[in-house]
C-alpha cells in the first residue's frame, strides 16, 4: 500500500514533465504489467484499456506523462494533479487526484475579510 507520504513525495518530485517523452520508461508498462491492464501506444497517446473508455483517464497524451515508476505491487503514471496506480496483479487501476488547496488571492481574501476597517 502506497501512503500519503510516498504520494506527496512524488508529486513534489515530479512537478514537471520531463523535456522529451522519450525520457520516460514506457517499456516499463509493458513489462512489469499483465495483458489485463490492456496497455497501448495509439500516436501520441497512451491507452489504458482496463479504465472505461468514458474516464478522462482512459486515453493520456504522453506529454501530460511526468514519471511512470514502478512500486512493489503497482506501476505509477505521474500526472500534474493525480496519479494512475495500475496492478501488477490484475491491471486494475486506481487513481490519486491530488487536493486543491486554497489559492493565494482565496487566502488574501480571508486575511482581508477578517480585518475591521
Amino acid at each position: 500500500m502506497i501512503h500519503k507520504k510516498v504520494i506527496d513525495a512524488i508529486y513534489k518530485k515530479y512537478r514537471k514533465r520531463p523535456a522529451s517523452p522519450d525520457e520516460l520508461n514506457i517499456p516499463l508498462l509493458f513489462e512489469k504489467l499483465p495483458e489485463e491492464a490492456g496497455i497501448e501506444i495509439d500516436d501520441s497517446h497512451l491507452i489504458i484499456n482496463s479504465i472505461d473508455p468514458r474516464s478522462p483517464f482512459h486515453k493520456i497524451p504522453v506529454n501530460h506523462i511526468h514519471a511512470i515508476i514502478e512500486f512493489d505491487e503497482a506501476v505509477a503514471l505521474v500526472l500534474h494533479s493525480s496519479i494512475v496506480f495500475l496492478s501488477k496483479e490484475d491491471g486494475s487501476a486506481h487513481v490519486h487526484i491530488k487536493s486543491v488547496g486554497p489559492s493565494i488571492l482565496d487566502r488574501l481574501r480571508g486575511v482581508m475579510g477578517n480585518c475591521a476597517l
